[in-house]
């Protein structure tokens, strides 16, 4: 891969058993994108879809230019993540999940801020959808995160763009929803800038969110506790503030 980005952002797309709402979703973007005025190219990774995602992927690819698949066994969000960071050529990587609807105005506050810190953070102003087991579980993870890594942000879970260069020096091990509270962790201890970016977030058009099964609930629990003490471990004497 080239060192030099010939667009100033990739949006990366993790797909997983999402053949009713992926074509909607890569559309949506493309659609924004053309909007803001901004070159961007849109990598979908298909994490071991067993449904039609693979299919819809190579459909979009085949009539967007500046759209590429990769497919791949099942690996987990995390696995699809690194995947997409690796093939990203944009100076920022955003990501963006494959059963969110967007719009312009879902992206134009991360669009206005690139170049403003290393690491854009969205903080939803809503949880559209969730039920009130999800919005606790909302509330409380910040709050573990912070008791656990000092990490002072408000949401970790959600919209996040990275400088490329920064995040291809980050190691991750996590696999499913704890890699995103893992790469903004490991992104503050390499000194990286950030800046929470409000934003809102559109109902799923259609099935439901994995994060609603408790079976997911206490995989990523697990998972973030995995990760801090591993992190405990091999932590920096004086871990850089997040600014």
């Amino acid at each position: 891969m080239s060192g030099t980005a010939p667009c100033p952002l990739t949006v990366v797309v993790p797909a997983f058993n999402e053949e009713a709402l992926l074509a909607g979703t890569v559309l949506g973007l493309r659609e924004a994108l053309t909007a803001l005025g901004l070159a961007a190219e849109i990598v979908i990774v298909n994490d071991g879809s067993r449904d039609g995602t693979g299919a819809i992927a190579d459909g979009l690819a085949a009539r967007d230019a500046a759209l590429t698949v990769c497919h791949q066994p099942n690996q987990g969000l995390g696995g699809a993540l690194r995947t997409g960071f690796g093939r990203a050529r944009g100076e920022y990587v955003l990501t963006w999940p494959a059963d969110m609807p967007a719009t312009r105005a879902d992206l134009a506050p991360f669009v206005a801020k690139l170049g403003a810190a290393d690491v854009l953070v969205g903080v939803r102003a809503r949880r559209a959808g969730y039920n009130p087991l999800m919005r606790f579980n909302s509330w409380l993870y910040p709050h573990l995160v912070i008791a656990l890594f000092g990490l002072r942000l408000r949401d970790v879970n959600w919209i996040q763009v990275y400088r490329t260069a920064l995040i291809r020096r980050v190691t991750l091990t996590q696999r499913g929803i704890p890699m995103l509270v893992e790469t903004l962790v490991r992104l503050r201890d390499l000194g990286a800038k950030f800046a929470e970016v409000p934003c809102e977030m559109q109902p799923r058009a259609a099935g439901i969110a994995s994060a609603s099964r408790l079976k997911i609930m206490w995989r990523t629990l697990r998972g973030l506790l995995q990760f801090w003490w591993q992190w405990r471990r091999d932590r920096p004497q004086t871990p850089a503030a997040h600014g």
